[in-house]
């Protein structure tokens, strides 16, 4: 019974800055991650000869409910952007994206604070520090 598989191929920072390397992901069915491992390298060199120059972390884990996965069969460079390997738990997980300190939770503000950025900005969305302090200075008016 075949089993799918994340599959990730990470180059080294020598092959990324030399020969601009990125790294790619594939979701592969194999019986087990021995199997899905040795195919998976099979798979990569064939689709990318010029990787036999350059080094590369290979990374297979078995595909979980909950998991993210790129699609089976097909080569996505957007995968690693989006996601991680967490030693962890031996999986990919999303990767998470980091508030700006500077932005501000809209629904967070004051109703009176709200209504100020309303006037001034016309806007609840992408709020920063600088315009919560620049529409609180209607409300000292």
């Amino acid at each position: 019974m075949s089993k799918v598989f994340i599959c990730a191929a990470i180059p080294d920072e020598q092959a990324i800055k030399e020969e601009g390397a990125v790294a790619v992901a594939t979701a592969i069915e194999a019986g087990d991650e021995r199997r899905a491992r040795a195919k998976f390298h099979w798979q990569f060199l064939e689709h990318y000869p010029a990787a036999q120059d350059c080094a590369y972390k290979f990374l297979v884990c078995e595909d979980k409910p909950g998991i993210p996965r790129p699609a089976l069969d097909s080569w996505d460079a957007e995968y690693m952007q989006e996601n991680r390997w967490d030693e962890e738990s031996a999986s990919f997980v999303p990767v998470e994206t980091e508030s700006d300190p500077m932005n501000v939770t809209f629904d967070k503000l004051a109703p009176e604070v709200q209504n100020a950025v309303m006037v001034k900005f016309d806007t609840c969305e992408n709020i920063t520090v600088d315009m919560v302090i620049s529409a609180q200075e209607l409300l000292q008016e």
